[in-house]
C-alpha cells in the first residue's frame, strides 16, 4: 500500500444554557450579591488559558476531545552489519476519547494507527523486522541483506482507562492497554492480540508536571497460526514539562522498552532527550505543537534505534473540557 486515507471525524458540541433572572432589587445590598453571582458563573465557565491546557496535556491520557499527529525519524544502529545505515519514517495518527466523566474522574479510550513509509528488515530465508531480531539472531540462518519492507500500517494500539487528577494535582489513572493484529504487512508483524495492565500515576506542580504511563502486555490469541514466539514486554512512558509562560514548555517523553523475550542484551532499550512545545489557540481551538529529539543511551544489541527524532501536531476540539 503506498497510499493511506485516514478520516477520522469527530464533533465537539458544547450547549450552554443561560437562563436569566428577574429579579428587583430593594436595595444596594441585595443588587450587589447578584452582581457577585453573575461574575462567579461566568468565571466558571471561561475559556482555560494556554498555559492552562498545555499543562494537562503533558499527560498522555489528558481528558480531551483531541485528534494527535506524530512524525517520527530513526536512525539505528547494532552489532548486523549494515544496521548502522538503516533509517525509518513513521506517521502515527491518535484520536483520543473522553467519556462518562463526573467530578474529576471517568474513561478515557485512545487508539493509535502507525503508518510506515518504510521499515528497516533483515532478510535471510524470510523476514526478520526489529521485534524478531531481539528473539534470535537472524545471520544464524545464513547470509542476509537488509532491505525495507512496502509501506504500510502497522498494529492499532490501544488504551482504555478509568481515573483523573486530583485536587492536591495527583494523577491517577488505571486499565488496560493492548495491540491488535491489524498491521497489513502479514509476513513481518506478530499477527497477535496482546493486552495488559496499564497505570497512569503523575503529579501536577507549580511549575510543571510530571509522571509515567506503565504498561506490562502479554499475547493471548494469535491470528494465524503462524509460529510467532511469546510475546512479553514492559512499557514505561514517561512524561515531563516544564512551564516558561505564553503556552512554551521544556518537554520529554521518553519512551522505555524491556522485552521479556529477548535474548540476553537485547531486552531494554532506554532513550534520553527533550524538546520544547506550544500551545495556541485557532480561533477558539487549542493546538499544541512540539518537538524532541532522543538518543538511545541503552539499546539491544543486534538491532536498536539510535537517534529519535519526534514532531507532534494535537489539536484540541473545544467542548466543555476545554472551559473551566
Amino acid at each position: 500500500m503506498r497510499s493511506i486515507v485516514i478520516v477520522i471525524f469527530n464533533i465537539g458540541l458544547v450547549l450552554t444554557l443561560l437562563q436569566p433572572a428577574s429579579v428587583q432589587a430593594e436595595d444596594l445590598q441585595s443588587d450587589e450579591a447578584n452582581t457577585s453571582s453573575a461574575s462567579s458563573s461566568a468565571a466558571a465557565g471561561s475559556e482555560k488559558t494556554t498555559d492552562q491546557i498545555a499543562e494537562e496535556l503533558t499527560n498522555p491520557l489528558a481528558v480531551f476531545y483531541r485528534l494527535d499527529y506524530q512524525l517520527e525519524y530513526r536512525t539505528y544502529q547494532g552489532s548486523i552489519e549494515g544496521a548502522d545505515d538503516q533509517t525509518a519514517m513513521i506517521h502515527r495518527f491518535t484520536p483520543v476519547f473522553p467519556f462518562r466523566q463526573k467530578n474529576g474522574k471517568g474513561f478515557v479510550f485512545r487508539f493509535s494507527l502507525p503508518y510506515y513509509d518504510d521499515q528497516p528488515v533483515y532478510w535471510t530465508d524470510r523476514g526478520n523486522p526489529e521485534w524478531k531480531i531481539r528473539l534470535e539472531d537472524p545471520t544464524l540462518n545464513g547470509p542476509g541483506v537488509w532491505a525495507p519492507t512496502h509501506s504500510h500500517t502497522d498494529d492499532v494500539t490501544t488504551d482504555f482507562v478509568y481515573g483523573g487528577v486530583s485536587d492536591n494535582g495527583l494523577i491517577l489513572m488505571y486499565g488496560l492497554a493492548g495491540h491488535l493484529p491489524t498491521s497489513s504487512d502479514t509476513s513481518n508483524a506478530r499477527q497477535q492480540l496482546i493486552i495488559g495492565p496499564q497505570l497512569n500515576i503523575g503529579k501536577v506542580t507549580d511549575w510543571g508536571v510530571y509522571g509515567a504511563l506503565m504498561s506490562h502486555v502479554f499475547d493471548i490469541a494469535e491470528k494465524r497460526d503462524k509460529g510467532t514466539p511469546d510475546t512479553m514486554m514492559t512499557t514505561i512512558q514517561a512524561y515531563f514539562s516544564y512551564g516558561l509562560g505564553n503556552g512554551w514548555q521544556l518537554v520529554s517523553t521518553p519512551v522505555i522498552r524491556y522485552d521479556w523475550e529477548g535474548d540476553s542484551g537485547n531486552k531494554l532499550s532506554l532513550p534520553l532527550g527533550g524538546g520544547i512545545a506550544k500551545t495556541m489557540k485557532i480561533g477558539s481551538m487549542p493546538l499544541k505543537v512540539s518537538a524532541e529529539v532522543q538518543k538511545y543511551v541503552v539499546s539491544t544489541d543486534r538491532f536498536d534505534s539510535d537517534w529519535f527524532f519526534k514532531f507532534t501536531l494535537s489539536p484540541v476540539f473545544p467542548t466543555k473540557y476545554t472551559r473551566n
